[in-house]
């Protein structure tokens, strides 16, 4: 296999300060610390409360290329960040850097990594029917921690401890040497169609439902697990990033896929939103939902990593070590400690998430939210943690929205978001991030950036 995406998405990404994070599709919801729930209406409704369709603003809403992206670590300070990038631009590691990014690394949570991209999203609200919105969704979400073992090996290599404590004959295994180390990246292509209406309307009360479904493509999918004694290796990639499948080509279980298109598929699956929400007096709004309820099956280019045992002289050492020989090491050790053999096919449960938000309406120029999100499963790309946040939108005149808030959990420290939009009549704008000191603070640094240029809309008011 090409060199997994271990470092080559782990450094790489730390290295361009990139971030990961929940909704970055949303610029607004990013503002606001990826406070969202009682917030959303219109397309941006879907993938986080289908029943908020209900409620549009506008009789025609779309965007085109809006998303973002960030990275989050808490494995390092912002001391050892500026040293770390200084050693990756020298491409080298003396002895001291080697031991003190093996210590480092060592953390359940050394990277939280994403991207959202959607290329389009539309909504069409009809009073009496209700809102339908459709979209097209690039996601790209991962989760990187080392134990102590595989973070000493992946810098010190030979001269970790662990090669010097065990005997030269002794075969370990990755379940119990890799205990505590998780590495989980994929790539999905989403299709998205959402439909929510009024189902009770009172003078004091509204509620409404909603319901989305999704066609999800599987670009990419990657996992490396061992967690209570239990390992979990597979990998599958869409023939655009290169990956060289040579060796198995002759092997029966195999399925190759080698298209030609940009977005080949590898994997394929279904998946549905659920949805309730409520406004109170026109004033305060309640809303829960359960998203990325479903499975994806993934049947090509599909290896699955088997713990047959290894011993530790196989790990060797790299002549120079510089930032691509940790590289190399990296794939070096993952070939080693696993087998890696074609399967027929490989079920992945969606990143299934329970979210949950009230907030009120303080007049017509400030909105204020409080939203909960649970992860449901283990799955790739889902939420390591759970998350809070308090978001407050605010318009202190009727062409500018100030977004913000503070918001924790999903794998990161506090932050402190910051978003900022233009509104007019049938067009806005705006650009947001969802930690505006989280580049300058000591512990913990990392960085997110979300933008939305062509966003427009078409009949009804614009809203706050």
């Amino acid at each position: 296999m090409k060199k997994i995406f271990i470092l080559a998405a782990a450094l790489v990404a730390m290295k361009t300060t990139v971030q990961a994070q929940t909704e970055l599709s949303n610029a607004s919801a990013v503002g606001r610390g990826g406070v969202a729930n009682t917030f959303v209406h219109d397309y941006q409704a879907i993938g986080i409360n289908p029943a908020n369709l209900s409620r549009g603003t506008s009789t025609l809403a779309f965007t085109f290329l809006e998303g973002g992206v960030g990275v989050s670590s808490q494995a390092f300070t912002r001391t050892s960040f500026k040293d770390f990038k200084r050693a990756a631009d020298e491409r080298s590691l003396f002895w001291e850097d080697r031991l003190h990014y093996a210590k480092a690394f060592t953390s359940d949570n050394v990277l939280n990594f994403g991207a959202d991209m959607n290329t389009f999203a539309v909504s069409v609200h009809l009073p009496k029917v209700g809102g339908f919105a459709f979209s097209n969704r690039q996601r790209v979400l991962g989760h990187a921690g080392f134990n102590k073992n595989f973070a000493e090996l992946l810098f010190m290599g030979q001269d970790a401890p662990v090669v010097k404590e065990t005997s030269h004959s002794e075969r370990v295994y990755a379940h119990d040497l890799f205990d505590g180390t998780e590495i989980k990246a994929s790539w999905v292509n989403e299709w998205n169609l959402s439909y929510g209406r009024s189902i009770v309307s009172l003078p004091a009360l509204s509620i409404s439902a909603g319901v989305g479904y999704r066609y999800l493509q599987g670009l990419a999918l990657y996992e490396l697990s061992a967690v209570n004694g239990e390992v979990k290796a597979y990998s599958a990639s869409s023939p655009v990033l290169g990956f060289d499948y040579d060796k198995y080509l002759d092997d029966p279980q195999f399925k190759y896929n080698d298209a030609g298109s940009l977005l080949s598929p590898v994997g394929r699956g279904h998946g549905f939103d659920l949805g309730l929400s409520a406004e109170v007096a026109q004033t305060v709004k309640l809303s829960v939902s359960v998203t990325d309820i479903g499975t994806m099956r993934w049947t090509e280019n599909l290896l699955q990593g088997h713990d047959e045992g290894f011993y530790l002289d196989d790990v060797v050492n790299a002549a120079d070590y510089d930032f691509e020989d940790v590289a190399d090491v990296a794939q070096q050790l993952i070939d080693t400690t696993l087998a890696f053999a074609p399967v027929n096919e490989l079920t992945t449960d969606l990143p299934t998430r329970f979210r949950a938000g009230v907030g009120a309406k303080l007049g017509s120029k400030v909105e204020v939210g409080l939203d909960y999100v649970h992860p449901l499963n283990n799955a790739p790309g889902n939420l390591s943690q759970d998350f809070v946040g308090l978001g407050v939108d605010v318009m202190p005149t009727p062409s500018l929205r100030l977004s913000t808030g503070v918001s924790t959990g999903a794998g990161e420290k506090v932050n402190l978001p910051l978003g900022i939009t233009y509104v007019a009549p049938s067009y806005e704008f705006g650009i947001s991030t969802r930690a505006i000191t989280a580049p300058f603070t000591e512990n913990n640094p990392g960085a997110s950036f979300a933008f939305a240029f062509l966003r427009f809309r078409v009949g009804g008011e614009q809203s706050l």
